[in-house]
Formats: C-alpha cells, structure tokens, sequence
C-alpha cells in the first residue's frame, strides 16, 4: 500500500502508530530522509505529500530505469480512468468487433468509433476539438493507449467513418452499449425492489437544434422545441430513478422536429421495457371489462339491426301493395272517367269516380311514405352496419391486446411495480388507456385546457385549498373520466398564485392504490419527474448533445445513443473510481459523486501516470485541485463485476462436443 497526504506533514502520536502498523495488515510507509523525531517524547513527523512523489516510487521501484515511465503525463485524467473502466468491462473489445464497411488505412474505422466515443465522454463542443483544442485528443498518449488504440486519427477521418456506418453498424453498437449496461441495470432494480418501492420511471420529448437556415441535416424540421419553434429533432428519453445511482438513462429515440409527444410514447415505453428486460403486470381484467361491455354493445347493435332489417322488410310489402292499388285504382279511376264522360255525368264528390280518385290518391301517398320510410331505414341500416363492423373490429383488436398481455404476463411471473410520470403532451385519451392497461401507475397532467376548466367549474366558491408548494394551492376532486378514456382518475386541481394571476392545472393519477392522502406529497411525487428534466440538461450542457457533430443520417444516432450511455457510464466508473482511490482530499471525493465536474474539470486536469513494483498508479499534480489524490489502476485494486439479475451465470469455458 502507498500512504501519502495531501499536506505537507502530519503530527501523529506514537502509540497511535504503533496500533496502525500493528492491525495484521502490511503497509509501507514512503517517506523522505527527512523522517526525524522532535523535541517531545512519544512523537513523530513524517514528511509526505506530492512534492515527494518522486521519492517515494524511487524507494519503491529500487535502482532500474523508472524515469521514462514516472515521466508519462497526461492533462485528461478522467479519460484515462475511463478508459481503464472500458477494459474491465470488456467496452474496447467489443468496440473493436462492430462490423464498419470502411477501408483501413492508418487507422481502422472501430478506433475511429472508439475514438469517437471518447470525444463524447470527453465533452466535447466540436468534432474538430480533437486536434484543434487547447490539450488535443490526438496528442494525448496516455488516454490512447489507456483506451488500447495505437493513435488517434484526424477528426475529418472520424466524421468520413461516421458517414460509412449503416443500420448494422448502429445496432452493433446498441447491442455491445446493451450488454455492457444490463448487468448495472439489473443492480439498480434489485436495490430498488429490496426498499419495497416500485420502479419509477419518467419520459420526457427534448428537441436537438441545428441551424435555423442549414438544410443539409437529414429528416431535420421545425418543430415546437424548449418553448420557441425552432430547426431540429426532438429525442424521446426515458429514465430510471430513485436507486444507488439516482438517475440512469435507459432509451433514446431520435424524431423529425414536427413529431408530437403523444406520438412518441408508446415506442418509447416500449423501448424503455426492452432495455430493463422488465414490465408492471399487465391489467388484463380491464381488457376482459372492455371486453363483456362491448360484447354487450355489440349484441344491442345486433338487435337493432336485427329490428331495422324487419322494418325495411315490411316497408318493402308496404311500397309493393302500395303501388299494387295505385294500379288498380288508376285502371278504375281512367274506366270510370270514361264511362262518365260517354254518358255526360258531372263528378260529384261521392260518386264513384270521385272514390276511386281518392283511392289512388291514397295509394300514391302510401307509396311515398314506404319509399321516405325505406330511405330513412336504409340511413340506419347503414349505420348500423357501420357501428357493427367497428364494434367488431375493435372486439378483434381488444382480443389481440388481450392475448399480447396475457403472453406478456406469462413470460413475466413476478413483474414488478411500475410508476409513469409524463407530462400533458403524452397523456391523450388514447394513451391514458394503453398506459393503464398496460400496468403503470400513471402520474400526468391534463393534456387539454378544457379538462381543467370543467374541473375548476365543480369546485365551489368557498372550497379550501390545501398549499401544496411555494406559490401552489390544490384540491383533490372525486374520480373522473378524462375525455375518451374508459377508466376514471383522480383529479387533484392545482392553483398558482403568478404575477400575472392565478393559473390552473390537474394532476392526473390512476394506480391500483388510491393516491396519496397528502396533497403536498402527490404535487411533490409529480413534480419529482423534473429528474429527467436535469438529465436532459446534463446531456446538453455536459456532454455534447447541444449540437450535432456531423450531418450523416447514422452517424447522429450513434452521437445520439453514446451520449445518452455516457451519462450512465461516468456514473458507473465514479462508483468503482471510489474503490480504488488513495489519499482523495475533499474536492475530489466531492468530484466523485458530480458527473458535471468530472467531465468539465477532473477530464482536464493533469496527471503523472507511475509504473512500479506495487502496481501502476495515476498521481494527479501538485498544483491542480486534487494534489495529493491518487488512482491505483493496477496491483491491489480489484474489480468484482456485476452478476446478472436472475439468470444463469457460468465461469467454465465453454467446450465443444
């Protein structure tokens, strides 16, 4: 072990020494000459720190050549931990087998790719930061290596790379990012469920802008992005939080600008379950309800129809008879007519043409209501009909939905609870029903104005409002349907006192559970969802989803998904970089829990990376932020990977028959 401090020295009381060095475990203890006792009795001084750096590997390594190695430094001294992490989870070697139909020159298009996905961890603005930044990329010796490539290459190689990758190359990519985050993922829910809570998770629609007048960006649009139109794609994200990690980031779905949040949700739920390898037990009992009250409909629409064809059959015997008499009683009318006419006999109202003209009179009447009756008849047959088929579809429909979540429930014995919360642009009629039936616990907004002001019109004048927030005010309503949606939800109105006047919204709610009693906790368990908002954030102002790197159609997927993955993955490495850390002074174990202030300075800063007899250790200078600190990257530090979630897991290698 190698004991330093971060200050110049320490007083240390002999007996307390004396139980250090005596607890069975082995030390050494690297100091200068300087080590020299003082004027009182029972103590020490022992000189450490960084300015004897040196010193200390010297005693260590003993009389070789150590000064080419102690001499390795490098001024990104996250990339190198990061890149040390990657080979302990095998990242790099699966990089490096993603198919890329790109010829190789000087370097071969997976180092680009990898080279790539430094630059994401890495922060940077612009592709060109790579050779044209303060501390290039490409110089850096120490992270190439770290990262196992034998150079970097100019950034112009890596966009033409990008631009060479295709769809097999994208989900490459996906799956190697898939297989390296499951098992973290699965750790994430295991710590979740053993505290008894369910999952929660949050979608959210965030836009990715590009130039207002450039029309080069493929499928690029206008759309509705951070209150303003403005040129660009709108991502579809979906997180994870509440566990050891706080927020993780599971999908990412790239759109047009003109897409709407509503259209975007169900892929990405969809996604987000593909990604966990989980999903909430499915609600198949109110498909089944659905199901018996459409049957129902169906069965009345049926008797109706049933009814309307009797009616159009009677009708027709009437039109027929009808217009059987208008014949008869206009042979009568016309025989008459002449026999009065031959004998010069005058009409009389009750003669007995006068009759027979009144019987045809009323034959033609009959027959004109039988033919308006038949129309009429017809209109409703039609619509009938028409209702019929659609019922029949939608029982067809309801049926298919209901076998899916049967199967689902099936290949899922022990799902686990799930929390929804999204915002009013994803809580159309339609989706409040998927969502619902599909398991969640759904927590929204009223997707429509109106819905409110109904709402607000119900609550009497002097309701009491219970104070929810700051400047928020709530009242719980008796369940309601929303719209279209079949199954009713709880309300909770919401009133903010603004500058300008008071503002309504509704919180919405549906779970198997009522919600909660405390009005403050139900606005606050909404509000929460603003996690994935600073995730949004995170990904713009800390890793380089602000602006596109370049215009190829895959090579803006790849960006897109290595810097949602980035976010997960400098979180995971500040976890293991706390295991193996040595003598860390207060800002860098406060750097160790932000992921802003490792990509933005720890990945800026400069270290000594020294090779020893002990192992091999990253040394960060004396005159940056965390002198003192130190990495151990080889010799004691150990990794213990994460064992998967409730599958088989075997060390043996696998042998052929």
């Amino acid at each position: 072990m190698i004991v330093t401090h971060p200050t110049p020295s320490q007083l240390v009381p002999v007996p307390s020494l004396q139980a250090w060095l005596g607890d069975g475990e082995t030390y050494r203890v690297c100091a200068s000459d300087d080590f020299r006792s003082r004027a009182d009795a029972h103590q020490l001084v022992i000189r450490a720190g960084p300015r004897y750096e040196a010193e200390q590997v010297l005693a260590l390594v003993g009389e070789r050549d150590w000064r080419e190695e102690l001499d390795v430094t490098t001024d990104h001294a996250l990339l190198v931990l990061l890149g040390q992490y990657a080979r302990h989870l095998g990242l790099i070697e699966q990089l490096e087998a993603v198919p890329l139909d790109q010829r190789t020159r000087d370097h071969t298009p997976q180092t680009k790719l990898i080279q790539f996905w430094v630059g994401v961890l890495a922060g940077l603005e612009h592709l060109q930061d790579f050779n044209d930044a303060p501390q290039p990329l490409v110089k850096d010796q120490a992270v190439i290596a770290s990262w196992g490539q034998p150079a970097f290459a100019h950034y112009s190689g890596v966009s033409r790379t990008l631009d060479a990758a295709d769809d097999q190359t994208l989900q490459a990519v996906l799956d190697v990012l898939q297989r390296v985050s499951q098992p973290f993922l699965d750790a994430e829910v295991m710590a979740l469920l053993r505290r008894g809570g369910p999952l929660v998770v949050d979608v959210d629609l965030t836009g990715r802008r590009v130039s207002p007048t450039s029309t080069t960006y493929p499928d690029a649009d206008f759309g509705w992005m951070d209150d303003e139109v403005a040129n660009g794609y709108q991502a579809a994200i979906t997180s994870l939080s509440g566990g050891p990690c706080e927020r993780l980031l599971l999908s990412s779905q790239r759109y047009s600008g003109r897409a709407q949040s509503a259209a975007c949700l169900q892929a990405a739920v969809r996604q987000m379950e593909s990604t966990l390898g989980l999903h909430p037990r499915r609600r198949t009992e109110l498909v089944q309800a659905q199901l018996h009250a459409l049957g129902v409909n169906i069965e009345a629409v049926q008797t109706a129809l049933d009814s309307a064809r009797a009616q159009r059959r009677a009708l027709f015997d009437q039109l027929q008879t009808a217009r059987n008499d208008e014949r008869l009683a206009q042979a009568e009318a016309t025989r008459l007519t002449a026999a009065f006419e031959a004998r010069g006999r005058p009409e009389r109202p009750h003669s007995y043409l006068a009759k027979a003209r009144q019987r045809l009179e009323s034959a033609q009447k009959r027959q004109q209501r039988a033919g308006r009756g038949l129309r009429a008849n017809a209109a409703r047959l039609t619509k009938l009909e028409q209702e019929g088929l659609a019922l029949q579809a939608q029982q067809t429909r309801l049926l298919d939905w209901l076998a899916t979540l049967e199967n689902e429930n099936a290949t899922q014995p022990n799902p686990p609870p799930m929390v929804l919360r999204i915002d009013a642009g994803f809580s159309t009629d339609d989706n409040l029903t998927w969502l619902i039936e599909m398991g969640y616990v759904v927590y929204t907004k009223a997707h429509n104005g109106q819905t409110t002001a109904r709402l607000h019109r119900q609550v009497a004048p002097t309701t009491a409002w219970t104070r929810v927030g700051r400047n928020a005010e709530a009242v719980a309503l008796p369940q309601q349907h929303i719209a279209e949606c079949p199954y009713r939800l709880q309300a909770l109105l919401v009133r903010y006192h603004l500058p300008a006047g008071l503002s309504y919204t509704t919180l919405l709610y549906y779970g198997d559970r009522p919600p909660p009693t405390d009005l403050k906790a139900w606005f606050g368990d909404y509000n929460a969802r603003q996690t994935i908002e600073a995730g949004i954030k995170e990904g713009k102002s800390v890793f380089p989803m602000r602006r596109p790197w370049v215009r190829s159609p895959l090579g803006l997927q790849l960006q897109e998904h290595f810097s949602r993955f980035a976010a997960n993955f400098v979180r995971w490495a500040a976890s293991w970089a706390q295991q193996i850390v040595r003598d860390a002074n207060w800002a860098l174990r406060q750097a160790l829990t932000e992921v802003k202030t490792l990509v933005q300075i720890v990945a800026h800063c400069r270290v000594r990376l020294v090779h020893h007899a002990v192992g091999r250790v990253m040394i960060f200078d004396e005159h940056g932020p965390f002198a003192g600190s130190m990495f151990l990257l080889a010799g004691q530090a150990t990794y213990q990977y994460v064992l998967p979630l409730f599958k088989s897991l075997s060390f043996e290698p696998h042998r052929t028959m």
